[in-house]
């Protein structure tokens, strides 16, 4: 089964899923691709101006992409954590044993991921 190799996305759970030598990478990831090349190519532009007292949009601009950005990361390894854990219950791992190496207890581990 294909998998994205950068968010470990199944290729049904995703709209689209390149292929590539040894490498797949989803349409999600992409997404997140552009908007850290967008962020840097602005911080770049920045940084070549010598702009170092920038107008209150473009830092807001920049600041905007990086939040949207890192939403998307963290909602990948969200919904790659719950596959993890679903896949540690199939096998019957223990709720004690998941919050162990979480770091919480049984009782949050389960109400977390249940």
């Amino acid at each position: 089964m294909l998998t994205c190799s950068f968010c470990g996305l199944e290729a049904q759970s995703v709209s689209a899923l390149l292929a590539g030598p040894g490498v797949n990478i989803c349409d999600q990831c992409i997404e997140v691709g552009v908007r850290t090349i967008k962020t840097r190519d602005a911080l770049e532009a920045q940084e070549q101006t010598g702009d170092q007292q920038t107008t209150p949009t473009h830092d807001d601009e920049n600041l905007l992409h990086q939040a949207a950005a890192s939403l998307a990361l963290v909602d990948k390894s969200r919904t790659r954590l719950q596959s993890q854990i679903d896949e540690l219950r199939s096998r019957g791992i223990g709720w004690a044993a998941i919050g162990a190496v979480l770091g919480v207890s049984q009782d949050v581990a389960q109400q977390r991921f249940e």
